[in-house]
């Protein structure tokens, strides 16, 4: 049996598929959507192709009727398979009732024969129908069956697969929320252009760095989860504890994953009975995500290189690999349960499954409640819907659900939330092992559930005596409250965090008073089974007790709860929780757990009913206290001023009309006198006669002369489409004439020996998109199903319809054109299409036209089942034929009509032409420059330019040096690449490099400005300067360096590693009258004057020019001013008695009495190369700031200023941190920390809490200092309390004063800065998402080039 693909299963995901859908389809059969509904993208069609039914049976008879059945189906020629799984126990099949939970079941087949009925197994049956309900129907009557079902799509929960839809909400909704997701599938990135770590493979893997030189790494995952407090104590299973990873599968070889013959990996993959294997080998993952999960389980942390794990020791652990999913990401659920059968069947204890889909099942919930009665734990990823939708297993009793959160311990944004979710683990940014020996950075509640699984398998070899369900209990009852100024946390259980963040050190220590103390019962109550113990999520904690302090008390407004021994369940005590109902029907009364209260009716909340829905034109309503209904108290805005020469509209903030004039305007040359009747509207003028343009081919035009009238075709543009779409869905406009449209000239390209089809559907009488008719397939007509041949990109491709298509004069039509591939061809199928130019945001609006028709603003199909628009505009790329253009006279014009013209003299027939050649582009003159050479000497311009391309980089700013050539110069202007609507651009320069200043304003001198200036998208322009731009002067060899920066977004070139910064880019020609200057490649910078990326980001370019003028040689030129004065750095010693103490580092104090910039510290240190870290924070580092102890970084308040290897000569000789720029304003307090995770600091021992303190008058340093102990990542000091042990900072301080203006934006840059950066556009399709666009999408850019936005920092 072979899986084939629709374009809705089993997408690569290296294109992510572009479809966000999943499904089955024959080879032959291209059919495509047979429900009028909008497309759910894990649905699996009813298309003919391959489908999967579970039947369960309750008894061995009721097998043996399914299998007998599906024999005779056989013999009748049926493509059918069947396979079954007994279950150990006979389980219940119910439909689910939970809180929340019952519901969705996508449009899955299914019948259940009754509630409660018995299922002893189930069979899983593979077949190709034309009528899937009537095989359900069938088996449905046979004897012993109990439930049928259609089987669904399993797929990885990682951002990189981004396509699940979010609950709630119409198609428009869905399409806004993985519109980002199907962006990114149409591209390929280069690994390092993502900007988060390096994500190699290869011979490169073994010496993956990010941050530090330290040969191993320990991802922030790891210490998260607390693991290290587990290793080192002794584990007391006999054998290693086995664990499963069903994923994508495994890179067996990979040098830090254990292997097959040193510490027996095993797998299991399907196999067909044709030796075909479906989903691929256990032992090959050619996706990499099965392997990045298995890292985080089991990396190995003895060998020293790549990463470490939960799991660090191979030697105390066994994978078994299920290779459930196949290469794409994705599977059928069908074989994810088979190879969870096998995993245990091999004595799997612990299954991690980061994978899930829509629609619950009730087979499946009973498969793994059967699991769990074996006494194994199976941990899924909740999913990324960033909502309260359900995914599947996770969404199961049986099944432990985890969330995600960020290295901040805060919520991944992406993350579900639901009743169901358990327990959080670490899923933001992950580093660990990828596919073909590499290492990779991933993210979503994929990589949350590893952490949670690792740290099960971890306890488990510690306490093997413990059941499956106690080992659970054990880590919610133990996790670590999230960050409480998270106001989605609320103590104990919520659906964020679910009980809190896993913790292994915690539970460690739970699990050792006892299996019983820390899990509750090991064994159900009688007449119970284990599964009964799972409620899971929210109800997990309050079932299996043993003791009252299992029984959640968290909240008040639940009451107090008590633990019944006899029936293991957490009993509330009887008036313990507050009844809040204030008798009135128009508030809404509620519980706040969070208030302080003295009586328990101190909880409740009364709010008044919301009747108004924030638009002040629909009216007034108030809440009816009586009925508790909302009424409207005054009625809506009538606006309408019975004119219909003005356009009248309401303000729904302000309730206030406007009428807008309308402007009367055909567009039409031919035309004139166009006027507005009040009572009839728009009036157009009588078209002139012999007119190119009035609809008539004369005489005495031709189609070269007029090809507005002569003209066979229409086409939009094949130049510059650099925006990958599935299709085009457009609308055209008919003006006088009846259009027969004969075909159209499609820009596509298929790879040679890939099968592929053309669709064309019709919708008569448009917009495409009015009423969600873009989805509504009922609505088209299919016009053309043929196998076509692409002749590849800007090479027209003919397109004939078979039976012409007529549009009636003065009327709007749409047309949705998508090609369509099997499987094998992912990646390939799509059209090119690209956005419309400047000034045609708006859906409807016209890009090319002449005098018969006008093709408007369009969209693009994101999945190949078609009818799936894209929420931005797009333009067309396409030529439009005519076959007939008729002369039937017309009617009046109106205001979406064109004015009616004499019968035409021809008519046109079918000639395609081709794709017209680009569109001219003029490049803006050099803006003058004021020469400062003498009177005799006429200095020459020269340009030096690095001109934009295809690709860039969206930034709020970015540094480069420029180097002086041959001869002296004059830099007089700057040529700069925008990408906003408007914005205010400065640039700033400096004598010499920029590459120790970036961040530190009072280096830097303004030379030029603008206002908040008209710029554009993907323009090359010279800025509008206030003042102009003052002559910076580059002496011949000679360095300076630039600062250009906005408060939008301008371009740069994407250039490569960040080793690159500040070496030369591009050098001035020989042949130029200034050879040799050299412009670098630029470190880039963030939004806000001078704030500036980490370090390690990689490089940039000038995307843009430089204007240079010559100077009289042997002419005098007065240096650049300095751009700010400050005073040499002032050094402040401490004259305490140095002696060494071996921890990990100091945290102290500071106070200003004047503004300053902290530039760097010089310390005294053991001999030998040290790696340094400094970080500071708002405040003391003592004490605490909203709940948060202020000497860690758990609620994420500290930040880097440097970091990097130092080399120390010794103690006696002071050694300089890496260069930083810390601003302390006036009376200000920061709290310093100088990490050495290495030790070998000297500090001082004899200072008392009360005194001692330092100062120059400027600067004082608080010398009662706190020592730093267990550092790790970003946590500073991951201590539980502070050492109040007092020592202080011995070592050197260098500052600079600042003053005016860079003292001012050092202030704004310096302790309250932030780490937001903005992504890489690195592709060919440029949106912009500021301008404004119908639908809340993006709007459009001008121009010939192209990139992807808006990654937010997922792998």
């Amino acid at each position: 049996m072979t899986f084939l693909s629709k374009g809705t299963l089993a997408l690569s995901l290296s294109l992510l598929a572009a479809s966000a859908a999943i499904g089955t389809v024959s080879a032959v059969d291209f059919d495509v959507l047979t429900s009028e509904e909008a497309v759910n993208p894990y649905d699996v069609w009813d298309d003919g192709g391959t489908k999967t039914l579970l039947v369960s049976f309750e008894d061995k008879a009721g097998h043996d009727s399914v299998v007998d059945h599906a024999k005779k189906k056989k013999e009748k020629g049926m493509k059918i398979n069947e396979k079954s799984i007994t279950f150990t126990k006979a389980q219940k099949i119910a439909k689910a009732d939970k809180e929340g939970k019952a519901g969705k079941t996508g449009r899955r087949l299914r019948w259940l024969q009754e509630d409660d009925a018995i299922a002893t197994g189930f069979s899983v049956i593979e077949l190709e129908s034309d009528d899937l309900q009537a095989e359900i129907d069938a088996l449905s009557e046979l004897q012993g069956v109990t439930a049928v079902e259609e089987d669904g799509i399993m797929h990885i929960e990682s951002m990189e697969y981004q396509q699940k839809l979010r609950g709630g909400g119409g198609p428009a909704d869905h399409i806004r929320e993985i519109q980002d997701a199907i962006r990114a599938a149409t591209y390929q990135f280069p690994d390092d252009e993502i900007e988060f770590s390096p994500n190699v493979e290869g011979e490169e893997a073994a010496g993956a760095r990010h941050g530090r030189s330290l040969l191993q790494e320990t991802p922030y995952g790891i210490n998260m989860v607390n693991a290290s407090h587990v290793w080192s104590k002794t584990p007391v299973m006999t054998e290693p504890i086995k664990i499963c990873v069903v994923d994508t599968g495994y890179d067996l070889g990979h040098l830090d994953l254990p292997n097959e013959q040193e510490h027996n990996v095993t797998g299991w993959h399907k196999v067909n009975s044709d030796g075909s294997t479906p989903f691929g080998k256990w032992d090959v993952d050619g996706h990499g995500h099965g392997t990045h999960c298995a890292g985080t389980i089991g990396a190995i942390g003895t060998n020293t290189i790549g990463v470490t794990s939960v799991n660090p020791d191979p030697s105390k652990f066994q994978f078994i690999i299920g290779k459930g999913l196949s290469d794409s990401g994705s599977g059928s659920n069908a074989n994810v349960m088979e190879a969870v059968t096998e995993c245990v069947n091999a004595g799997a204890k612990v299954v991690s499954m980061s994978l899930g889909g829509t629609g619950s099942s009730t087979i499946t919930d009973a498969f793994y409640k059967d699991q769990y009665d074996k006494g194994v734990l199976i941990i899924a990823a909740a999913g990324n819907s960033a909502s309260d939708s359900w995914g599947y297993p996770a969404g199961y009793e049986s099944v432990m659900s985890v969330g995600s959160v960020m290295e901040s311990a805060s919520l991944s944004y992406f993350s579900t939330r639901n009743v169901q979710v358990e327990i959080t683990g670490p899923g933001h940014s992950v580093k660990s092992t990828h596919k073909n020996g590499g290492y990779k950075t991933m993210s979503g509640t994929s990589m949350a559930c590893p952490h949670v699984a690792g740290v099960a398998a971890l306890l488990w070899t510690h306490f093997p005596e413990c059941t499956n369900n106690q080992i659970r209990n054990a880590m919610i009852r133990s996790a670590d409250e999230p960050p409480t100024s998270d106001s989605r946390n609320t103590p104990g259980w919520d659906k964020y965090y679910g009980w809190g963040l896993v913790n292994a050190g915690n539970a460690y220590e739970l699990l050792s008073k006892g299996c019983d103390v820390a899990g509750g019962l090991a064994d159900p109550p009688e007449g119970k089974e284990l599964h009964d113990l799972a409620l899971g999520g929210k109800f997990q904690k309050n079932v299996g007790c043993t003791l009252d302090e299992h029984c959640d008390q968290s909240n008040p407004c639940l009451g107090e709860f008590v633990c019944n021994a006899g029936t293991g369940t957490c009993e509330q005590v009887a008036g313990t929780a507050p009844v809040c109902d204030d008798g009135k029907k128009c508030t809404i009364d509620t519980c706040d757990p969070s208030k302080p209260y003295t009586v328990l009716t101190d909880l409740c909340v009364f709010t008044p009913k919301p009747c108004e829905d924030g638009n002040k034109c629909n009216g007034i309503q108030d809440c009816d206290e009586e009925t508790g209904n909302c009424y409207l108290k005054e009625p809506a805005v009538n606006c309408d001023d019975s004119n219909l020469c003005t356009t009248d509209t309401c303000n729904p903030s302000t309730g206030i009309c406007s009428n807008t004039d309308v402007t009367c305007n055909d567009n039409n040359a031919c035309t004139l006198n166009d006027t507005c009747d009040p009572f009839q509207g728009c009036i157009f003028g009588e078209p002139l006669d012999n007119c190119c343009g009035n609809a008539e081919c004369e005489a005495d035009e031709t189609e070269a002369t007029c090809p507005l009238d002569c003209g066979t075709t229409l086409t939009t543009s094949f130049e510059n489409a650099y925006s990958v779409e599935l299709g085009p869905i457009f609308d055209i406009q008919t003006k006088s004439k009846n259009v027969t449209i004969g075909g159209f000239d499609l820009n596509c390209y298929v790879p040679e020996g890939i099968a592929s089809k053309v669709f064309v559907y019709s919708l008569p009488g448009g917009n495409y998109y009015e009423d969600g008719k873009w989805y509504k397939k009922n609505l088209w007509d299919k016009v053309l199903e043929s196998p076509i041949t692409c002749q590849g990109f800007g090479t027209p491709t003919q397109v004939a319809l078979p039976e012409a298509v007529t549009v009636p004069k003065e009327s709007k039509h749409s047309f949705f054109i998508f090609i369509y591939t099997d499987a094998s061809a992912t990646g390939y199928w799509f059209y090119k299409s690209h956005y419309p130019p400047s000034g045609k945001t708006a859906r409807y609006s016209p890009l090319v036209e002449d005098s018969y028709l006008q093709i408007q603003t369009g969209s693009g199909s994101y999945c190949i089942s078609g009818f799936c628009a894209m929420i931005s505009p797009r333009m067309p790329a396409i030529t439009i034929n005519y076959a007939a253009i008729d002369d039937a006279p017309t009617t009046s014009p109106t205001m979406s009509s064109m004015p009616s013209t004499p019968l035409p003299t021809f008519t046109p027939t079918l000639r395609p032409t081709p794709a017209p050649t680009a569109t001219p582009t003029s490049t803006p003159s050099s803006a003058p420059s004021e020469s400062l050479a003498p009177t005799p000497f006429e200095p020459v311009k020269v340009t030096v330019t690095s001109p934009p391309t295809s690709s860039a980089t969206i930034v709020y700013a970015y540094y480069f040096d420029v180097k002086g050539g041959t001869y002296d110069s004059v830099l007089t202007n700057i040529k700069i690449t925008t990408y906003a609507s408007s914005q205010e651009i400065k640039v700033f320069a400096k004598k010499g490099t920029g590459k120790e200043s970036e961040g530190i304003p009072c280096d830097w001198q303004l030379v030029a400005e603008t206002g908040n200036e008209v710029t554009g998208y993907w323009k090359t322009i010279y800025p509008k300067w206030i003042n102009g731009f003052k002559p910076v002067e580059l002496f011949a060899g000679e360095t300076i360096s630039l600062y250009v920066t906005s408060n939008q977004r301008l371009l740069t070139k994407y250039a490569g590693s960040s080793s690159l910064k500040y070496t030369t880019h591009f050098t001035s020609p020989d042949t130029s009258a200034l050879p040799d200057i050299q412009v670098s490649y630029a470190a880039y910078g963030n939004v806000g004057l001078f704030k500036s990326y980490p370090s390690y980001y990689s490089s940039r370019s000038l995307m843009g020019a430089l204007d240079f003028e010559t100077v009289a040689p042997g002419s005098t030129m007065s240096p650049t001013a300095a751009p700010t004065a400050t005073f040499s750095p002032n050094q402040l010693g401490s004259t305490e008695l140095l002696t060494e103490d071996t921890h990990q580092g100091i945290q102290f104090d500071i106070h200003a009495t004047s503004a300053i910039i902290l530039r760097k510290l010089n310390l005294h240190l053991e001999a030998g190369t040290h790696l340094v870290e400094v970080w500071y924070r708002l405040g003391s580092h003592k004490g605490s700031t909203s709940g948060c102890a202020n000497y860690n970084n758990y609620c994420n308040k500290w930040t880097n200023a440097a970091s990097g290897d130092i080399i120390s000569a010794g103690q006696d000789t002071a050694t300089s941190t890496p260069a930083m720029a810390i601003t302390v304003s006036p009376g200000q307090t920061i709290g310093l920390a100088v990490v050495f995770p290495k030790s070998g600091l000297v500090v001082g021992t004899t200072v008392t809490e009360s005194g001692g303190d330092k100062t120059d008058g400027v600067l004082t340093i608080v010398t009662a200092g706190s020592q730093i102990k267990d550092y790790y990542g970003n946590e500073v000091n991951t201590i539980h309390s502070l050492d109040t042990t007092p020592i202080t900072f011995k070592g050197v301080i260098e500052y600079d004063i600042a003053n005016s203006f860079c003292a001012a934006i050092s202030a704004e840059n310096g302790v309250l800065s932030g780490d937001d950066y903005e992504s890489d556009v690195t592709s060919n399709d440029i949106s912009n998402p500021n301008a404004p666009g119908e639908d809340g999408g993006g709007g459009p850019i001008n121009g010939g080039g192209g990139g992807l936005m808006d990654f937010d920092s997922l792998s």
